[in-house]
């Protein structure tokens, strides 16, 4: 069956090979590349979260070093931090030792270092001088995504009157009590000019959120699978780059295990998640693949990858 491919802009690892472990080889990024094609992947960001700028650039070397020519495209990386929110629940798996104030010397930096490589940061404009920090990156052709807030309704404006294009997993990376109104959630899905990505494990988000967001974002939504290592492994108990202790249900959850309650990314590849999505009913397969597909490159507004002949499409779940 014919589809356009799969396109991901938030992938931290795949089956048993994590994008942000210290150990990451070459190798493991091609076959990572592999694996993501045979599962409809076309084009991906591999995803670098919240850690010393040191350690990002090692990753950022290791990641754009690897030969993706025989699965999917490494389209640029998306940094996930770590200018997000140090407050407890916003910062979700995100290592609060690391979290520090917007530097654009640093983004800078690594965006030089490799090449205009970095296509999307993802930040919380509650710090001072975010307004700035967000119109000096645009400048240098990264995509601004408001995440792991807990901004104010004016910060949000201002950080899209900069040029902020996008919520990054909306719903989550918030606090896990809010008040009724305003708060995070609410602003950023009223501001026109934000794009969404949703997380549609149907963990991160229940079905009344997930479809509510659909709804009042119209075409300027999409998923992002938020994959983690543990994406295809058995359930269990382990210790993650990301979250640390971290546990694995049967049921597909990844959470943290001190806290539930707070997730540590997604144990689905974004066919899984559209599956899922089908199987319950929360969407109808057109919908899902083209929100896992079309909308994601439409955000990015980039070509130059190839298609898939076919993807393989059970008719059980179409």
């Amino acid at each position: 069956m014919k589809l356009p491919g799969l396109v991901d802009l938030q992938v931290n690892g795949f089956a048993g090979i994590d994008f942000n472990s210290p150990t990451l080889q070459t190798e493991e990024v091609e076959e990572a590349c592999r694996l993501l094609y045979a599962e409809g992947v076309v084009g991906f960001l591999p995803t670098l979260v919240t850690n010393d700028f040191e350690v990002i650039e090692s990753l950022a070397r290791t990641i754009l070093a690897a030969d993706d020519s025989s699965g999917a495209a490494i389209l640029g990386l998306h940094l996930e931090g770590p200018f997000i929110s140090p407050v407890s629940g916003a910062r979700g798996a995100h290592n609060v030792k690391w979290i520090c104030a917007p530097d654009i010397e640093r983004i800078r930096r690594i965006q030089n270092i490799f090449q205009n490589k970095i296509k999307l940061l993802t930040f919380s404009p509650d710090w001072q001088g975010s307004a700035k920090f967000v119109e000096e990156v645009c400048k240098l052709g990264i995509r601004v995504a408001i995440g792991h807030t807990t901004a104010t309704q004016e910060e949000i404006i201002s950080a899209a009157d900069a040029g902020a294009t996008l919520s990054t997993h909306l719903g989550n990376g918030i606090p896990e009590l809010l008040a009724r109104h305003p708060n995070p959630i609410w602003a950023q899905l009223a501001e026109d000019r934000l794009w969404v990505s949703l997380i549609g494990d149907g963990f991160h988000l229940s079905r009344d959120i997930f479809q509510t967001i659909i709804k009042v974002k119209r075409n300027k939504v999409f998923l992002v699978s938020d994959s983690t290592m543990f994406a295809g492994m058995k359930p269990g108990r382990y210790q993650s780059t990301i979250g640390g202790d971290v546990l694995l249900t049967a049921e597909g959850r990844l959470s943290m295990a001190e806290n539930e309650n707070l997730m540590a990314g997604s144990a689905m590849s974004l066919r899984m998640m559209i599956e899922s999505l089908v199987r319950n009913g929360w969407l109808n397969f057109e919908e899902a693949w083209e929100l896992g597909s079309i909308r994601p490159r439409r955000y990015l507004g980039e070509r130059g990858w190839s298609e898939p002949a076919d993807i393989s499409v059970p008719e059980s779940w179409r």
